[in-house]
């Protein structure tokens, strides 16, 4: 999961510093906002007494503020679509990491699941064992004791059948021990690894939608600590230039690490019929 945890950290970088944008935008427009304000109480003055007492030199300062004053609004107007579009990245940044948190739930919720169902199987086993051995303890007095040939022959296939219940029941409990282990292995290689791109498919593709978007240099910090299989699925599925990006951007030891991985995957997909 250290990815996903990765992923969020930059997301939540990139938040932080399109709202501090926000922020400086929205004061930079309110001061132009104020200096035009300050502009047109001006010129409504010089407008007053351009009427009551003409003066070319008031004309003058009237439109040298006039034009400034077309100035400030362009300014304003550019201002204010900047806003827009950095209010506009900010919302795709949250529905990035809704996405990404949508996928860290999949994950988490599949491994409870996995982990849930071991401890169930672990639990079945045990009754088993149990039941057997309960058994086993009721049988074995009958055994114990010198009787006649009769009974003798009679103890005889009472514990040749108890020897070959236990062996059935050691048999299974070995092939069931067996596939518990298997499942274990698969768990704990869930965790290491991350899941296939073919079993969560359309989070995999919101995945490789934020790192085709995001900053080379801040993708490649995050694939330096990311698995190797892991980086190179991913870099697989990025365009061809953010991939070659994100690839100059991380540690060279890494870098070669992924590459020879991705050559290696490449060459599976050519033989594969």
């Amino acid at each position: 999961m250290r990815w996903i945890k990765g992923v969020l950290k930059i997301k939540d970088w990139q938040k932080k510093e399109r709202a501090r944008e926000l922020e400086q935008l929205r004061a930079r427009t309110q001061a132009l906002k104020e200096e035009i304000a300050s502009l047109e109480e001006r010129m409504a003055e010089l407008e007053r007494t351009i009427k009551q007492a003409f003066s070319f030199e008031k004309l003058i300062e009237y439109k040298s503020l006039l034009s400034k004053k077309s100035e400030l609004e362009k300014a304003l107007g550019e201002l204010e679509n900047e806003t827009e579009k950095k209010k506009d990245e900010l919302k795709l940044i949250y529905k990035d990491i809704k996405a990404v948190e949508v996928v860290k739930g999949r994950l988490e919720t599949e491994m409870r699941r996995k982990e849930f169902s071991i401890e169930m199987q672990r639990a079945n086993f045990l009754h088993l064992i149990i039941k057997k051995f309960l058994v086993f303890l009721l049988i074995f007095p009958l055994i114990s004791f010198d009787q006649s040939a009769l009974q003798k022959k009679i103890k005889a296939r009472k514990e040749a059948k108890v020897e070959s219940e236990l062996k059935a029941v050691s048999k299974e409990l070995e092939e069931k021990l067996k596939k518990l282990e298997e499942e274990r292995k698969k768990l704990e290689e869930l965790k290491r690894v991350e899941p296939k791109k073919e079993e969560v498919s359309p989070d995999f593709q919101k995945l490789i939608a934020i790192f085709n978007k995001a900053d080379p240099d801040e993708a490649g910090a995050i694939m330096n600590n990311m698995d190797p299989n892991l980086a190179a699925e991913i870099l697989l599925n990025l365009k061809p230039t953010q991939s070659a990006a994100i690839l100059s951007a991380m540690d060279s030891q890494k870098a070669a690490q992924v590459s020879e991985i991705m050559a290696r995957k490449r060459n599976q997909l050519k033989k594969a019929p």
